[in-house]
């Protein structure tokens, strides 16, 4: 994992030309529910951007309103690699990024001692107004074909998850 940081931090510094994409595997639903150990819907109520070793971090605390897969306790810290700290930032295309007080549906896997979002924003639904909707900016797909976006209730979607999980 420090090595891959590195090498991250290493191209970010030296490239010259900016990636406006990450190229990722498309995941249906059916793949994000299989994949994601847990799966929750919660209020992000903090979120914290620091150093590892050469690479910016951001965590965000999510308080679990509810588990529709796996086990969370009550507060879960999801980790992805980018963020601001002072005059530097690093971006990472596709890379999801919540708000402070926003809600969502959040599919999740660990990978090491952290746990992190379900093939990057694809796995991150923004709630409002009781609708769920995701934006699948800064991903390219192998078959180059767009992502199209999801919009709708959020008892909808939930129902959509449980009927695969049966």
């Amino acid at each position: 994992m420090y090595a891959m940081k590195k090498l991250l931090l290493l191209i970010a510094l030296i490239c010259p030309v900016v990636s406006h994409a990450t190229t990722v595997e498309r995941l249906t639903l059916d793949d994000l529910v299989r994949k994601a150990g847990k799966i929750v819907v919660g209020r992000v109520n903090g979120v914290r951007t620091y150093w590892s070793g050469q690479i910016i971090l951001t965590s965000y605390t999510i308080e679990v309103q509810e588990t529709i897969k796996g086990t969370a306790s009550r507060n879960i810290e999801v980790t992805t690699i980018g963020g601001t700290i002072g005059d530097i930032t690093l971006h990472v295309a596709g890379m999801p990024s919540f708000q402070k007080d926003e809600n969502a549906v959040v599919f999740l896997e660990n990978t090491g001692m952290v746990s992190t979002v379900v093939g990057l924003g694809q796995g991150k639904f923004a709630v409002r107004n009781g609708e769920v909707t995701n934006t699948i900016g800064g991903l390219d797909f192998p078959d180059g074909r767009k992502a199209k976006p999801l919009n709708m209730t959020l008892e909808s979607f939930k129902n959509q998850i449980r009927r695969r999980l049966n």
